[in-house]
């Protein structure tokens, strides 16, 4: 920790007891550091508390490089739940590698899934619509790698909102495969209809039907 003359201020401050370049709405942070919690390190910026190292972490109790909204996760994770694993986001309890689930006690072999529903496929990340590969959002019209709980996002996108495209999230249950680029939010669709964007009602197909039943 960097020592400084009383009358030295490199920071924005809400709390207290914050040190160099350090902007703080809570107490007791270190350099480098943006916090809404307490006690966090280096790098981090938090709402929650203990954090390290170049973490973003709305719980507690998070590790290296992990952003977190529960406790007790490890490197490399997002979740929302609590004892999860690496490579893993959850909304559930006790998954395992590369799984993302709302339920619970999931195992491996259901590589680089995340369900809300039920019966979706390999590789597939559904809450509600329509979102691509590697990607979770909290906000809107951002672009590759990135989190969003908001809308109009592209590829590599994880979304809560709408407007999403290649690959598929669902909310409702019972979708298949094949379903490219469709936005759910009921459930019971299957395979051959590609750009769809559905809301239970009043959906307009402005889209390219591939094949019909």
């Amino acid at each position: 920790m960097l020592e400084r003359d009383a009358g030295e201020d490199n920071g924005l401050h809400d709390g207290v007891n914050e040190t160099d370049n350090v902007r703080h709405d809570g107490i007791n942070e270190t350099e480098n550091v943006r916090h809404d919690g307490v006690n966090e390190t280096e790098n981090v910026c938090h709402d929650g508390v203990n954090e390290t190292e170049n973490v973003r972490h709305d719980g507690a109790n998070e590790t290296d490089n992990v952003r977190h909204d529960g406790i007790n996760e490890t490197e490399n994770v997002h979740h929302d739940a609590v004892n999860e694993t690496e490579n893993v986001h959850h909304d559930g309890v006790n998954e395992t590698e590369n799984v993302r689930h709302d339920g619970a006690n999931e195992t491996d072999n259901t590589d680089n899934v995340r369900h809300d529903g039920i019966n979706e496929t390999e590789n597939v990340r559904h809450d509600a619509v329509n979102e691509t590969d590697n990607v979770r959002h909290d906000g809107v019209n951002e672009t590759e790698n990135v989190r969003h709980d908001g809308a109009n996002e592209t590829e590599n996108v994880r979304h809560d909102g709408a407007n999403e495209t290649e690959n598929v999230r669902h909310d409702g249950a019972n979708e298949t495969a094949i379903v490219e680029n469709r936005l759910h939010d009921g459930a019971n669709e299957t395979a051959s209809l590609e750009n769809v964007c559905q809301d239970r009602v009043n959906e307009t197909t402005i889209i390219e039907l591939l094949s019909l039943p």
